[in-house]
């Protein structure tokens, strides 16, 4: 008998037979959209991540130098930033690395109030070098950023972030108005471009930028950094990067190993590596949860097609009597078997995609459908027929057609 022969009666024999071809269908179709569905929805996080690192570091052909050792954790205020990282040392790193760019020092505070007439917020205050936003990749969405000029000069000019000109100059032109940062004043030459929310969840906007010589002497009344933002000539060599910087600051500061640093030097892309990984690591657990529900559905097809083969005995019987090899028999059942399986995984990914899309519009991410894995959610699915369908397939190709015919 040939093969399209073949199928067209295990086509016959599924749709003789419907309630159990759903029922073999449903554990493969569960198994299979929560796989798509997982897949999906843990790259669309992933993606947004991404986004939010992006936003919140800006770009990613730079390190970090911040003051403290590596048990030095939180958000500084004027009170908690160690005075270790100083002027001078972002200029020796500027002058000696070779693999450095160039650098731009930062001042930050996040407890200082700014007002504008009888309006108050709590913004990130940050004193900035004239280069910082070409090192970070920020934007100016109006005036101007910080010049040159101003760091000189010491000037008191500001640049803010949207979220500032919605808590201080609603319906208002920021442009050229003065607001007062703990009431010294400042006049706003520029706003920043939008850049959302980070990864926490906080928004990004929130944001006064001021000359940092201006925020050294003027305002926070101290001669050391609270970050330094080098950037690299060759994204590519950070880690080497990373250690000629640490050896340069451990001899500029005279520390001798095993002494711990007191400072850390950090890369975005390596902090962003290490939050994506926990969500993927929790991604690939889900989703072997999801495969193991997909095996499951498996055993379920299995069992419901042993025990078809015990129904069908006299159906065997008769078509071995016809003429009907075992290989006939054994064809056939396994067709049958990954006919269910591929059309429950078919249906599967089309509600995997469907509950994506449903999540990702929900929880306002960007969709990101993981084709591979609707590609290996299929494969899968029929992979899973064949392999479960083996075993009912070989009891019922042996079976003895006189007995059958007897039964």
């Amino acid at each position: 008998m040939n093969l399209a022969k073949t199928t067209k009666l295990a086509l016959l024999s599924l749709s003789r037979n419907r309630l159990r071809s759903f029922l073999m269908m449903l554990g493969v179709t569960v198994g299979i959209a929560s796989l798509t569905a997982l897949a999906s929805v843990g790259e669309a996080t992933r993606q947004e991540t991404m986004r939010r690192f992006k936003r919140m570091l800006g770009t990613f052909d730079m390190v970090i130098i911040e003051p403290g050792g590596a048990s030095t954790r939180g958000m500084p205020s004027l009170a908690t930033v160690e005075p270790v990282l100083k002027f001078a040392d972002a200029a020796a790193i500027a002058a000696e690395i070779p693999a450095v760019r160039q650098v731009s020092e930062m001042q930050f505070a996040i407890d200082l109030d700014v007002k504008y007439r009888d309006k108050a917020t709590s913004p990130s205050v940050i004193g900035v070098a004239s280069n910082w936003t070409e090192v970070r990749g920020e934007e100016i969405a109006a005036g101007r950023g910080i010049t040159p000029d101003d760091v000189a000069s010491l000037a008191r000019v500001a640049v803010i972030g949207q979220d500032v000109v919605t808590n201080l100059f609603p319906g208002e032109n920021p442009l050229g108005q003065t607001l007062r940062i703990a009431d010294v004043p400042f006049q706003v030459q520029g706003i920043l471009a939008s850049r959302g929310v980070g990864p926490g969840g906080a928004s990004m906007d929130n944001t006064v930028v001021i000359p940092v010589t201006t925020a050294s002497r003027r305002l926070f009344n101290r001669d050391y950094l609270t970050a330094v933002i080098a950037q690299l000539r060759d994204p590519a060599q950070s880690a080497s990067a990373i250690a000629d910087i640490s050896a340069l600051l451990r001899e500029r500061h005279g520390i001798i190993p095993p002494v711990e640093d007191d400072f850390r030097v950090s890369s975005p892309e390596a902090q962003m590596t290490q939050v994506t990984e926990v969500g993927s690591t929790l991604t690939k657990v889900l989703v072997g949860v999801a495969v193991i529900a997909t095996l499951i559905g498996g055993t379920v097809i299995m069992s419901l097609m042993l025990i078809a083969v015990s129904e069908r005995r006299r159906e065997i019987g008769i078509r071995r009597a016809v003429g009907a090899s075992r290989r006939d028999i054994m064809v056939q059942f396994l067709i049958e078997a990954a006919v269910v399986a591929l059309i429950g995984g078919i249906v599967g990914v089309l509600i995997g995609v469907a509950i994506t899309l449903l999540i990702t519009m929900l929880s306002e991410l960007s969709p990101a459908i993981m084709w591979s894995a609707v590609g290996g959610s299929v494969l899968l699915s029929a992979g899973i027929g064949l392999v479960f369908g083996l075993q009912p397939a070989w009891r019922a190709a042996n079976i003895d057609p006189i007995e059958a015919l007897r039964s």
